[in-house]
């Protein structure tokens, strides 16, 4: 599989620790990513950057947050704080489209993707 920088990707090192994080640097010739790891089964590997085989990585997989209640409504905050009028009309009317559509396929809840409040303490 072919990536380019600043993919996110998970896998695991040469010595079995399995990673996520975002590639730093490629080197195609050796087929070698170089990835900053954001989290790691290793607590140590953390905040490092590891070589990775690219054979051994695998695309992580991606959330489309604009789908969901709680990321809108913190967008549409910034977006009156910014006071983009486009951005919000934009955002206001994917936040009705997407309760029509929870609506009509009577979907409960949706997943809770952050854990915290307006003022940004953990709850």
């Amino acid at each position: 599989m072919s990536f380019a920088i600043s993919d996110w990707v998970q896998g695991r090192t040469k010595d079995g620790e399995m990673i996520q994080g975002f590639i730093a640097s490629l080197n195609e010739q050796r087929n070698i990513a170089t990835v900053h790891v954001v989290q790691s089964d290793h607590d140590a590997a953390v905040g490092t950057t590891v070589a990775v085989l690219s054979s051994w990585l695998k695309p992580q997989p991606t959330l489309e947050v604009l789908d969901y209640e709680g990321p809108l409504l913190d967008f549409i905050e910034l977006a009156l704080a910014t006071r983009d009028a486009e951005w919000f009309a934009e955002l206001t009317e994917r936040l009705r489209a997407n309760a029509q559509k929870q609506e009509q396929n009577g979907e409960e809840g949706a997943p809770v993707l952050h854990g915290r409040n307006r003022l940004g303490q953990i709850f």
